[in-house]
């Protein structure tokens, strides 16, 4: 019978596959791709200066759109996969369902259809910034994903980014408030940094309640497990 350590040193093998093959993709699909466009459209330092700012920002964005409205959906298809990782904090299991990613196409499918709309927009409005915001987005993505493991993994953050750790595992306690994962631009532009306890109040994941996790250190409730550095 496998023991909870195996079965946590084969979810850290898979979960880091996952991060590795989506921030392939994240840089073939976003960095490449501007790095190729800024041959065509030759922006001068502030414009890639300024894509770059943009490209972060609107990651933000995204992120806490695409986590509160969508991940957090009551019984909806982008709801089922966040509930596995939900479910999963704390388990010997927990590193196969870390990734934000569920699968490097859906990566690839998310840096295309957002492309679409800023490559269409720089060129009709004449800014070329394009180049600097896929660039952005990927800086963005690959440090989310990253930083997102680390957390989850009791692993080392570098100063300035230590308080990540309880602020994301906050939102595992009381899972309809803080939806960036590391910078909370977007959390504290729309007012949710608090510690709300109004669980029921958008009945984030499943059909009863919420699901909080132990106000233990992950070292406290996880079998121990040897991890190698990333």
């Amino acid at each position: 019978m496998t023991s909870p350590a195996e079965i946590r040193e084969i979810a850290i093998r898979h979960g880091r596959a996952k991060k590795r093959n989506n921030a392939i993709v994240a840089v073939l699909s976003g960095a490449v791709p501007g790095l190729v466009l800024s041959h065509y459209v030759l922006p001068d330092w502030k414009c890639w200066f300024a894509g770059l700012i943009a490209g972060l920002l609107w990651s933000n964005a995204f992120e806490y759109t695409y986590h509160r409205w969508l991940l957090h959906r009551p019984r909806s298809s982008f709801a089922k996969g966040h509930l596995d990782h939900h479910m999963h904090v704390g388990t010997p299991g927990e590193p196969e369902h870390v990734s934000l990613g569920r699968r490097p196409f859906h990566i690839a499918l998310l840096f295309a259809s957002n492309g679409i709309v800023v490559i269409v927009l720089d060129l009709i409005l004449g800014f070329r910034v394009a180049p600097g915001i896929f660039v952005g987005w990927t800086v963005y993505l690959v440090a989310a994903e990253e930083i997102h493991w680390r957390i989850h993994m009791d692993a080392w953050l570098p100063p300035g980014l230590r308080f990540a750790r309880a602020y994301h595992m906050s939102h595992h306690e009381i899972p309809n408030t803080r939806y960036n994962v590391f910078l909370p631009f977007c959390d504290f532009l729309f007012g949710n940094t608090a510690f709300a306890m109004n669980v029921t109040a958008t009945q984030p994941l499943t059909q009863g309640a919420a699901l909080p996790v132990s106000s233990q250190s992950h070292s406290e409730r996880l079998p121990q497990a040897e991890e190698a550095p990333s």
